[in-house]
């Protein structure tokens, strides 16, 4: 078992792909490793399905750069695809949603709304950028799937068969570095979240709509990062605590980033080792 960090030894070679266009014709990009490539199954991560929410972007290409700086690559390198931006139209326009105004986490067919509170489109799957995503899982059949938002400050496992994998995530990080977030697993009913929670999101579909052709569904986890990337996160967030957020983002982004990079990385790869 490799720890990250502590085998400069271990490099993955990654290749990029596009799965698909944008609504604006922007390619949708993935990166993976030789063994994800060649297989179903491994670790597919998500990052900038909200074109806004800019860290999980950054920290996504920051793990992949961390994977590829040793000179060897390893041939025990995981099965993993890295999809840094689910949303490049809302990328470029700096907006939660894509090009049409669709909240692309609420386009997924399990639970899907037209009474959503953000937009959810026409009908599920109406964005290119939602069908794209669900053909290649579809054909890619990942086993884990890690999606990164802001900021509820969380990891949020949907599915029965989830609750492993966010236990894993959970347990690489020391006392101290749990403290910014919270875990919800289906377990405690006390905090697992409703249907209506996220209506037509990745974790729903993912989580309790879908299953590949052996019955399986993958475990997904939705890693909500800090609202605070210090402070021990409230048992109650501030109504204002993404505005909060994006401030601090425009005033620091490099020192918001350094804050959380390491634990987020211990995270990421626990979801590849799992």
């Amino acid at each position: 078992m490799h720890t990250l960090g502590q085998n400069p030894s271990l490099s993955c070679r990654f290749t990029t792909r596009s799965l698909g266009l944008s609504q604006e014709n922007r390619p949708i990009l993935l990166h993976e490793t030789p063994a994800f490539a060649s297989a179903p199954g491994g670790t597919l991560l998500i990052g900038g399905m909200h074109g806004d929410e800019r860290a999980t972007i950054l920290i996504l290409l920051s793990f992949q750069d961390r994977l590829q700086r040793s000179g060897r690559v390893s041939q025990s390198a995981p099965a993993l695809g890295i999809l840094p931006l689910a949303n490049p139209d809302g990328y470029l326009h700096n907006t939660r949603y894509n090009a049409r105004g669709v909240d692309l986490n609420r386009n997924f067919e399990t639970g899907w709304s037209a009474q959503s509170e953000e937009p959810s489109g026409a009908t599920p799957w109406s964005e290119p950028e939602t069908r794209a995503l669900r053909d290649f899982i579809l054909h890619q059949r990942p086993a884990r799937i890690v999606t990164l938002h802001w900021a509820l400050a969380e990891l949020d496992a949907d599915g029965a068969q989830s609750t492993p994998l966010a236990q894993s995530m959970w347990n690489a990080l020391s006392e101290a570095e749990r403290a910014p977030y919270r875990l919800r697993v289906s377990e405690s009913e006390a905090v697992f979240p409703t249907p209506a929670y996220c209506p037509g999101s990745l974790g729903q579909w993912c989580g309790t709509g879908l299953r590949y052709p052996d019955g399986c569904a993958p475990a997904i986890v939705t890693l909500e990062l800090p609202y605070d990337p210090i402070l021990p996160r409230p048992a109650v967030l501030p109504s204002d605590h993404l505005a909060r957020l994006r401030q601090a983002w425009k005033q620091d982004a490099r020192g918001y980033l350094s804050a959380i990079e390491g634990s987020v990385h211990k995270m990421l790869w626990a979801a590849c080792e799992e």
